[in-house]
């Protein structure tokens, strides 16, 4: 096969699914491909607006520089972005074309797509993208690379272990204010579904190597989500006819190592207040934070009622207290710490 008629079975296998290749193969970019385009950060000069990704550009692949003008294609780009050679950027983008993605997010192969989709259709497309980038690049928690997670957990006094395929380790994954890139950190990547345990977005934990939390302004996020949250929960363990609901990841655990029931984190207050257990849970134990505002305690007691007229049995555990000065609140994984320190 000549270069001509293989570069042009490239371009039209590629057409549709840009968001996802340039995303893979050139990082730098995902600020501008989760937001087509808006202008942001130029991933080779900096700045503040000085870059964007057309608006079809899930479709051609193309963008924009303020300084060095358009790039018509997603061969263009990646080059432009990486320093690459046609060649070279030809046969990456050829190689990720016969690769599965991997994961929960695996890259979906398509036919080409030529009618204009809407702004909706590409935003979702694009946190589609991201999501499914990161959690390709995810380890097992168990392999030898995912030690500062580890590490973490056990500064907390916490050796119960997720799914593997719910919590994952990204052994350098970047962090990301006003959309520059401050620094790049191991993570803990954690797969939120919805209510119908479908995925809709990823959860961050950024960490030191030495298993603290990163020293960033918000080492807890959420990634843009492709549905709706309301209802869902990150699925840590397989659920019975009991089922343990907390906030936190850690606290979920905690409450796993205890109590070996199966437990799920509901990330926040507002997301355990709109909680939905799935078919069979006949028991939802509520593992609730103690919160100096009371939203913790306001966000269980909400649940515990509109389960209750379900016909679904509540209990709810709120930390003894008392908040230790100087913290916002005490979860359930700090209560056992605690006594665990108080006892060595």
């Amino acid at each position: 096969m000549n270069d001509h008629i293989e570069a042009a079975v490239v371009r039209q296998h590629a057409r549709g699914q840009w968001f996802g290749i340039l995303g893979r193969l050139a990082p730098s970019l995902e600020p501008a491909l989760v937001r087509p385009g808006r202008h942001v950060p130029c991933p080779v000069h900096g700045g503040q607006d000085g870059f964007r990704v057309f608006n079809d550009a899930n479709e051609g692949g193309g963008g924009i520089c303020n300084t060095c003008g358009p790039r018509r294609d997603g061969f263009a780009l990646l080059m432009w972005a990486n320093d690459w050679g046609f060649r070279v950027a030809l046969e990456a983008v050829a190689q990720d074309l016969r690769l599965d993605g991997g994961g929960f997010w695996s890259a979906a192969k398509s036919t080409p797509r030529r009618a204009p989709v809407s702004a909706q259709h590409r935003d979702h497309a694009g946190a589609e993208s991201a999501l499914r980038r990161i959690w390709s690049e995810t380890l097992d928690p168990y392999g030898r690379e995912a030690l500062p997670l580890r590490r973490y957990l056990l500064r907390r006094g916490i050796d119960a272990m997720p799914d593997p395929a719910v919590v994952r380790f990204h052994p350098a994954l970047g962090y990301y204010e006003e959309r520059v890139r401050v620094g790049t950190y191991p993570a803990i990547i954690s797969r939120v579904t919805d209510a119908a345990g479908q995925p809709v977005t990823l959860h961050r934990t950024y960490l030191t190597t030495d298993g603290a939390k990163a020293p960033v302004t918000s080492p807890k996020k959420l990634m843009p989500e492709m549905g709706t949250l309301s209802g869902g929960a990150i699925r840590l363990f397989p659920a019975g006819a009991e089922l343990g609901v907390t906030e936190g990841i850690e606290t979920a655990l905690a409450v796993r190592q205890r109590t070996n029931m199966p437990v799920w984190a509901g990330v926040s207050a507002a997301l355990v207040e709109a909680f939905e257990p799935p078919p069979g849970v006949t028991l939802v134990v509520i593992w609730a934070d103690l919160d100096r505002s009371g939203r913790g305690a306001f966000a269980a007691n909400k649940l515990r009622a509109r389960l209750l007229t379900m016909g679904i049995q509540v209990a709810v555990h709120l930390p003894p207290g008392p908040i230790p000065g100087g913290a916002k609140g005490l979860d359930w994984a700090d209560v056992w710490s605690l006594k665990i320190r108080a006892a060595a």
